[in-house]
């Protein structure tokens, strides 16, 4: 891959992040769909510049609430390498607000388990509690 790869890449993905920026700012969809954009195209330019894939993942599950694209997106993160954190914390995340939770505390579980990752950890280990019990009490549910 050549430097200037990847120094178009991530200009693009700069772009992104001023889009994905300027649409929290002003609730603006159409910025959020220009930031998927310059992601995609980030992405495309240098397929190994996981952040613009991770980023446009992020950007459609949280701001555009299309879960099932930003699912496919942390799944093939994932299926390149298994231990990228910040995809398995993002899938997680994404898994809890979808209502799976026993694959979301499965993969926080495995985020936590990544000695190298402390940022997000004690949020991680806050929601790992709490989907145990959301958990337990299903168990109970259904077994009472």
């Amino acid at each position: 891959m050549s430097k200037w790869r990847f120094i178009k890449s991530y200009c693009l993905y700069t772009w992104g992040g001023l889009h994905r920026y300027f649409g929290n700012q002003n609730t603006m969809s159409s910025e959020h769909e220009r930031a998927v954009h310059y992601f995609t195209r980030a992405y495309a330019v240098d397929p190994t510049f996981r952040m613009a894939r991770l980023s446009r993942a992020i950007l459609l599950g949280r701001e555009l609430g299309r879960t099932g694209e930003a699912l496919a997106d942390l799944d093939a993160l994932l299926a390149e390498d298994p231990d990228f954190a910040p995809a398995r914390l993002n899938r997680g995340l994404l898994l809890q607000g979808d209502g799976r939770y026993r694959e979301a505390l499965s993969d926080l579980e495995q985020y936590l388990a990544q000695p190298d990752w402390r940022e997000h950890r004690q949020e991680a280990q806050r929601i790992v509690a709490l989907l145990r019990e959301i958990l337990a009490e299903m168990d109970d549910e259904m077994r009472g």
